[in-house]
């Protein structure tokens, strides 16, 4: 009898193969699997351990196994779903290589005596041993090397819920995050698709970061906050937060108005304005591609894709710019941007709202930064929707909390720029993205920010 230590994560209602997609930890998409496949067999375990049922390493739940990949993975040709060659393995090569090294090894040393039976399985095993005597020696396709490659993308990919009108001003409903749709040909061109370089040095490009989740999803529930709004989002990193700003955005309902900002004017579908700021030149070019790849997942939308625009943005060039003059280096100018590109000091300076996830972590920084939104909050409304319901500009942050020192340097600038932040609560916001491995939803701040009167 084996037995291997638990592989522990809290419960979140993520399915499977949204974790797969989101590229979760090994073991955790493994017990996932495990959760979603099991029967009424008991289950050895003690407060430390935990043995799994040999029925769990079955010939029948390895093929469930393989076509759990399948489902997640894209074939180049349409043909055989058996033919691995043609297949691009999502989120990349290297991850898929190593999970189902993972599964094969748990299954060997936990399956009391079970072998690999599954033809489909043992047909994907051997893929993947031919291949990486192909690709071990290659730069761009190293995933059988144990040195991680900087320049190696993955591409995770989520199922965003689309919002519809509830009943009252107060609802939004909108479907789970794993529920699939109804043809399974659309599955694929219906899901946000974000490239990440985990290994990269530049922290932009290499995870979409906890507070960025949270933010999306707390705009999913409330889309009123950005519905009908010129939005900037500052730090924008790979463009999640953005893009799902942009849907929320073109969903038929109510703007936001005073006090909780439900009671605000109807605006049509496809009143939107999104425009996402970072300067790295990495981050800026996989930001550019991201918001390309998602075209059409913004059409479907409602969304035209040319009103999400992307462009550098130094904080301390905003704040110390007493006229917001536009530079002679625009986002125009580079040819990186493509049909994308935008002025960032010229969109925020007719912004209605700008949004920040995970920007509070260099200590150097944080000056520049609260003055910009100092700065932001302290200029004339010059939207072109208007300001019919006594709005005001608002800044809404997520922020995870990690370091004690640097947190209470924000917020001990915020206070010297007379900014209050209101913390709001997330009991009422829906779990849609599995990126809470590293750190829980719960230690992510998110708060709206307005000068004290």
């Amino acid at each position: 009898l084996v037995r291997i230590m638990v592989h522990t994560m809290p419960t979140l209602p993520y399915s499977t193969d949204a974790l797969l997609r989101a590229l979760a930890p090994i073991d955790i998409v493994i017990d996932s699997f495990y959760s979603s496949n099991q029967n009424n067999d008991p289950i050895e375990n003690d407060t430390t351990t935990q043995h799994l049922p040999n029925t769990f390493w079955s010939e029948k739940s390895q093929g469930n196994f393989a076509s759990l990949i399948a489902s997640v993975a894209r074939s180049n040709n349409g043909n055989s779903e058996d033919d691995w060659s043609t297949v691009s393995f999502l989120p990349s090569r290297r991850y898929i290589h190593k999970l189902v090294q993972r599964y094969v090894s748990r299954l060997q040393q936990e399956g009391d005596g079970a072998e690999l039976e599954n033809d489909r399985l043992a047909s994907l095993v051997c893929h993947f041993s031919m291949s990486s005597k192909k690709f071990g020696a290659s730069t761009s396709g190293s995933f059988n090397s144990s040195i991680p490659d900087p320049l190696a993308s993955c591409m995770v990919s989520f199922r965003v819920p689309v919002i519809t009108p509830g009943n009252g001003r107060r609802h939004n409903k909108f479907a789970r995050e794993d529920e699939p749709s109804k043809n399974d040909d659309d599955d694929h061109d219906d899901l946000l698709r974000i490239r990440v370089y985990p290994h990269h040095n530049d922290v932009g490009v290499a995870k979409v970061w906890e507070a960025g989740a949270c933010l999306a999803e707390y705009i999913l529930r409330h889309p009123q906050v950005v519905r009908g709004r010129k939005v900037v989002e500052l730090g924008a990193g790979v463009g999640l937060t953005g893009l799902v700003a942009a849907a929320a955005a073109a969903s038929r309902g109510f703007s936001g108005g005073r006090g909780d900002g439900e009671d605000g004017r109807v605006v049509e579908k496809g009143d939107v304005f999104v425009h996402l700021t970072d300067y790295t030149e990495a981050c800026m070019e996989n930001m550019v591609y991201n918001v390309e790849v998602n075209e059409s997942w913004l059409k479907r939308r409602g969304v035209d894709p040319a009103s999400v625009t992307v462009g550098t943005l130094e904080w301390s060039e905003y704040a110390q710019n007493e006229n917001n003059m536009v530079f002679s280096q625009t986002a125009e100018s580079n040819p990186v941007y493509g049909s994308h590109g935008a002025n960032s000091i010229h969109a925020l300076s007719n912004a209605d709202v700008i949004l920040a996830a995970d920007v509070v972590y260099d200590v150097h920084s944080i000056p520049d930064l609260v003055s910009t939104v100092c700065k932001f909050l302290s200029s004339p409304w010059k939207s072109t929707n208007g300001n019919q319901n006594g709005e005001e500009k608002r800044a809404i942050f997520a922020t995870t909390f990690r370091n004690q020192t640097t947190f209470g340097l924000f917020e001990k600038e915020l206070d010297k720029k007379g900014i209050i932040c209101d913390y709001l609560s997330l009991d009422d916001v829906p779990f849609v993205f599995p990126c809470y491995f590293r750190q829980p939803r719960s230690d992510v701040r998110l708060c709206t920010m307005k000068l004290k009167r």
